[in-house]
């Protein structure tokens, strides 16, 4: 596998700085490299057996060096197997390996058919190591160490402690090659943002101007699905295949919404105060209506009360002219059924004033005297009675 770096290679660059930089680590042999133990602490390191048929599951049988013995299953394709190593005060540590078959469960564990060895020096820190990963990543680029340290985190490398100038071979090496080699891949692919910051960028979305984000994704099953960027990286390494997309970025989404409701609840109260309006005008103008409705039935109403106030007043003058046109025996006729008494009194004031009393002593009544008088006049002013029929013959009576 060839590099992508676009890094030159200086005289003055050294150790780890030189395999990165350089793309050294990118040749077709294998890079040399081994992990340094820190002395008196428990350091975790892989060993692995070269197996060359076609076993799948064997068993190994490790020793090291100043620790009691220990066995460990291991699988194609890679046969590693983690131990842990407590140094005490030595400057190395030998770490040997053979095949032994073993019985689990009533069942053998063959033995892998191979045997090797491997060592590792102790020291007392890791600063020129951290140093010299730290000067490798700068000469990489943002990008690229991003990249490679998350590829190195998922392989359980542990960098910081691995010295890639140590004469002795790794299982480590493989996985450190791999991921210069696939993370350079990983970055020259097209993403869908760009060369614009995955994180935010200025974008449209369905005709609106908001800030989207870039996002990787995967196909399953014709279902696509957003990943992390993690997730994609582990794909690469694993030569899977993925994707990428743009999506609006959440805050922005937000804000959006935010915005568009309060749109639409503007445009509501709008509408709501528009139709309120209607509402109100159409009131108005059928409390005006009613109000004309009663201000023409009182209009009628008075009219015809004063109508009738004049018909009133109109029959009353008639009546008046009727009684003052009518004859002075109709009036003392009409005066004396008003009021009996006092033409009682009117008429005790002429000649037989006397005789009236008189006749009160002697008949021991006070009032008879009006009562005939009244009966005396009417007889006099009753009118003439008809004239008699002529007589007819006598009819015969019957028998």
């Amino acid at each position: 596998m060839q590099t992508h770096s676009t890094f030159r290679c200086t005289p003055k660059a050294f150790g780890l700085a030189i395999l990165l930089s350089c793309g050294l680590v990118f040749v077709g042999w294998a890079q040399a490299g081994q992990y340094r133990l820190l002395a008196e602490k428990s350091n975790a390191v892989v060993v692995a057996a070269r197996v060359q048929n076609a076993e799948q599951h064997c068993n190994l049988e490790i020793s090291i060096q100043g620790q009691a013995t220990l066995e460990r299953e291991v699988r194609a394709p890679y046969f590693e197997a983690r131990i842990d190593i407590t140094p005490q005060d030595v400057e190395s540590v030998t770490v040997t390996w053979r095949g032994k078959s073993k019985r689990v469960n009533d069942e053998i564990v063959n033995a892998c058919p191979t045997q090797g060895r491997t060592q590792f020096q102790v020291m007392d820190d890791n600063v020129a190591l951290r140093a010299s990963w730290l000067s490798g990543f700068a000469a990489m680029g943002q990008a690229k160490a991003e990249c490679v340290r998350t590829a190195l985190q998922m392989d359980r490398v542990r960098y910081e402690w691995f010295d890639v100038n140590d004469k002795e071979s790794s299982p480590e090496d493989w996985k450190i090659q791999r991921a210069m080699g696939q993370c350079d891949a990983f970055l020259s692919q097209k993403k869908a943002w760009g060369e614009q910051n995955p994180k935010s960028f200025p974008c449209v979305q369905s005709g609106v101007k908001t800030r989207c984000e870039g996002f990787y994704s995967v196909t399953e099953n014709g279902k696509t699905r957003p990943i992390s960027a993690d997730e994609a990286i582990r794909r690469q390494l694993d030569k899977l295949p993925w994707g990428t997309g743009v999506r609006e970025t959440s805050g922005a989404k937000v804000a959006r919404q935010k915005q568009e409701q309060a749109l639409k609840d503007q445009q509501l109260a709008q509408e709501q105060a528009k139709l309120k309006a209607e509402l109100e005008a159409r009131e108005r103008e059928e409390q005006m209506a009613k109000e004309a409705i009663a201000a023409q039935a009182r209009e009628r109403k008075a009219k015809a009360e004063a109508d009738y106030a004049r018909r009133l007043q109109e029959l009353e003058r008639r009546e008046q002219e009727r009684l003052e046109k009518r004859s002075w025996l109709l009036k003392q006729l009409e005066k004396l059924k008003s009021d009996p008494k006092a033409d009682a009194k009117s008429d005790g004031k002429g000649d037989g004033k006397g005789d009236a009393k008189s006749d009160a002593k002697s008949d021991g009544k006070t009032d008879a005297k009006p009562e005939v008088k009244a009966e005396a006049k009417a007889e006099e002013v009753k009118p003439p009675a008809p004239a008699a029929p002529e007589s007819k013959a006598e009819e015969p009576k019957p028998k």
